[in-house]
């Protein structure tokens, strides 16, 4: 066992894709981190003390969710908030529920407030000031804010959930899980939206349901995946023929993993956040396009239908 993790520890070490272009990693190890954790003013004890990424995030959330029920329907504050806070901690709130740990969100003093309080900004700002802004900017508002998403998803999905099970949790079973690795990682980064395709929280009335998941896999659900996947497999942290030995394919399947680039852990990181940044600021892109068409149709009908309006009065007055 122990020459097992020998051997892991050493393909670890080897020369990774960008060190043999010589290209160091240090400024990934301690940079890109405290790039996402940046603090708008004052830091841990300052006046403003809440990061400049977590904020862009909480305001794509609500944007895209106040997109969501206007189509719906409008409810009461209170629905939506919840709503608000399904779709911004769905992941971590299932995988905890999975693992049997406490939930983040309950031991911060920041997330709730800050998430709810975006959201009610979006929602309910007098003039619609804010919501307003990110429609007169789309679709540019839409590809920074799914960017900034990318970043923090990509990041997420495998410090947050692949690594949180393997290093976190190390010394317990699910550790040494590929199963585990890949089911927290994935379902960490899109669970808000496999609860609302469960019981449908973005509608008036909820309803349990048929998982459409299941039978069309949503964008998000394949990117998160493909993003536990490939770090993964990039990183070498899983090596079939020295975990399961007693596979008959496990040579055959690390011959073919070893294909892959091979990259250190601290910058798998960054490029699955790197890469995840620019398909869902793409994916932002098209989708803001698809609802801005929408959006136009709906007016054009609305103001073709008070022109018909407008025409049967006359009608009738002249009649008259």
């Amino acid at each position: 066992m122990s020459s097992g993790s020998e051997k892991i520890a050493a393909q670890m070490q080897a020369p990774t894709t960008l060190g043999k272009f010589g290209l160091s990693s240090d400024w990934l190890i301690n940079g890109y981190p405290d790039l996402l954790s940046y603090e708008w003013w004052g830091g841990p004890g300052g006046l403003f003390p809440i990061g400049v990424f977590m904020t862009l995030h909480a305001v794509r959330i609500a944007y895209d969710v106040r997109k969501v029920i206007d189509q719906t329907g409008r409810t009461n504050i209170f629905q939506e908030v919840f709503c608000m806070l399904a779709f911004s901690f769905g992941g971590t709130i299932i995988t905890a529920l999975m693992l049997g740990r406490p939930q983040p969100i309950l031991e911060s003093n920041l997330l709730i407030p800050v998430y709810a309080g975006a959201y009610i900004l979006m929602s309910r700002l007098p003039g619609d000031g804010l919501y307003r802004l990110c429609r007169m900017t789309s679709p540019l508002s839409d590809v920074l804010l799914a960017t900034v998403d990318g970043l923090l998803r990509g990041y997420g999905v495998t410090a947050s959930g692949v690594d949180m099970v393997r290093l976190t949790l190390a010394g317990t079973p699910i550790s040494n899980s590929l199963v585990g690795w890949i089911a927290i990682g994935t379902i960490g980064g899109c669970g808000g939206g496999i609860i609302d395709d469960f019981i449908q929280i973005s509608k008036p009335q909820w309803g349990l349901r048929t998982p459409t998941m299941f039978r069309n896999p949503s964008f998000d659900f394949l990117i998160c995946l493909g993003t536990t996947l490939s770090y993964i497999i990039t990183t070498r942290i899983w090596k079939f023929s020295e975990r399961l030995p007693d596979f008959p394919f496990s040579n055959l399947v690390d011959w073919i993993i070893d294909f892959a680039p091979h990259f250190s852990v601290e910058e798998a990181r960054v490029v699955c956040s790197l890469v995840c940044a620019v398909l869902l600021g793409y994916r932002g892109y098209t989708s803001a396009l698809k609802f801005n068409a929408q959006e136009k149709a709906k007016a054009k009908l609305a103001a073709s239908k008070k022109d018909d309006d407008l025409s049967e009065k006359e009608e009738s007055s002249k009649d008259s």
